[in-house]
């Protein structure tokens, strides 16, 4: 282990000892620790808590939200999608290869964009190599679904559950990857508009689908998390964030955000869009930073804070590591000089997570596996060590 590691977990000992000791008191309560002793209940707990902070902060200080959550937490839950689904998963070499090659073409890409190119022939060429990133992510799949069959059937086994050909998930989806395509084409500026709101919404998605053990454990933070969304749309506290002096923050106006993420719409209608973007903003963020970690590991009981910094160490190695802290520290730095362009330069050049997101499910659908079943022996043995 490296002396980062080393130094780090010494760092995390101290707030281990205080979570323990905060754990043991909660557990003393019978109604509560019945929701703490399970993970399944736990995370629920956690997901119904964060979604009532997040809806309150984004009804009384939305542009806080809008434009410190990337500052503050946008490299960092970056570096837990690509660790979550890529570093932690028994992915073919051939396609992790080609998910780095795409993921580095498209930073670059936006790199180009940033420098002032722009124009709707960039926007239709990025959507063209998104689309061709997610059939291969689909034959990806196939492909690992094909060999498993095979192997199953080289050890004699009758897989009873195999009633879709090996390629006929991925045929399935062709459609849809089309009609797709088709319209990023013809409209790429409705396109990426979409998009951008709809991208909250896939982090939930991939937590239900590919590393909830449990969903119906997850009924209860889903309906509180798309309930509080639809308060925010058709409600939009307007006269609450007024009050409290909410509707501006480091230079930027509540009006001018919602005219950048619902351009043309009516007032009512935009204003309700930014409430519940930045709502489910926050939701994205924490899916990727605090429930998909805690149901990705086997364990029943919290991992320690010091089990976790070995895991990422594990992971993403000493090099990785400090290239996810120096990213960090880098947005944070820029947003001395300017919050509002560093958030927006920051959610330019992490655009390839989003598409990333899309191609992993498009490979994880051809597969018809699950994201545990794709887990990386290191990362298993990493979690199992010892606190």
């Amino acid at each position: 282990m490296t002396s980062g590691a080393l130094a780090l977990e010494r760092a995390a000992a101290p707030i281990d000892r205080l979570r323990r000791l905060l754990l043991q008191q909660a557990l003393r309560i019978p109604s509560l620790s019945e929701w703490l002793v399970r993970r399944d209940r736990r995370v629920t707990l956690l997901a119904v808590g964060h979604a009532l902070v997040a809806f309150t902060l984004a009804a009384t200080f939305p542009m806080l939200l809008f434009v410190l959550g990337p500052v503050l937490l946008g490299v960092l839950h970056v570096a837990a999608d690509v660790r979550y689904l890529v570093l932690r998963r028994a992915l073919p070499a051939w396609w992790k290869h080609v998910v780095w090659i795409a993921c580095a073409s498209l930073i670059a890409f936006r790199i180009f964009q940033e420098t002032g190119a722009r124009g709707i022939v960039l926007a239709r060429a990025e959507h063209a190599f998104v689309c061709v990133w997610i059939l291969l992510g689909l034959i990806a799949g196939a492909v690992k679904r094909h060999s498993e069959r095979r192997a199953a059937r080289a050890t004699g086994a009758n897989p009873w559950d195999e009633l879709v050909p090996s390629g006929g998930r991925a045929f399935l989806a062709l459609p849809v990857l089309g009609a797709l395509a088709w319209f990023s084409w013809v409209e790429p500026g409705w396109t990426r508009l979409v998009f951008v709101h709809l991208h909250n919404l896939i982090a939930v998605g991939l937590w239900l689908w590919l590393f909830r053990s449990s969903r119906r454990a997850a009924l209860i933070p889903l309906a509180v998390i798309f309930g509080a969304a639809a308060v925010l749309f058709f409600a939009h506290p307007w006269q609450l964030t007024e009050s409290v002096g909410g509707l501006s923050a480091m230079g930027l106006h509540f009006a001018v955000a919602a005219e950048w993420v619902a351009p043309g719409f009516r007032w009512e209608h935009s204003y309700g869009l930014l409430y519940s973007y930045v709502f489910l903003q926050s939701v994205h963020y924490s899916a990727w930073l605090l429930l998909i970690p805690q149901d990705d590991v086997a364990r029943e009981a919290p991992t320690p804070f010091r089990t976790s910094v070995r895991s990422a160490f594990a992971d993403f190695g000493p090099l990785g590591i400090a290239l996810v802290a120096m990213a960090a520290l880098a947005v944070v730095a820029a947003a001395f000089f300017g919050a509002t362009r560093a958030r927006n330069v920051y959610l330019s050049l992490s655009m390839f997570h989003s598409y990333l997101e899309l191609t992993i499910a498009a490979y994880f659908f051809a597969w018809g596996g699950k994201a545990l079943a794709g887990r990386r022996e290191s990362s298993k043995s990493a979690l199992a060590a010892p606190a």
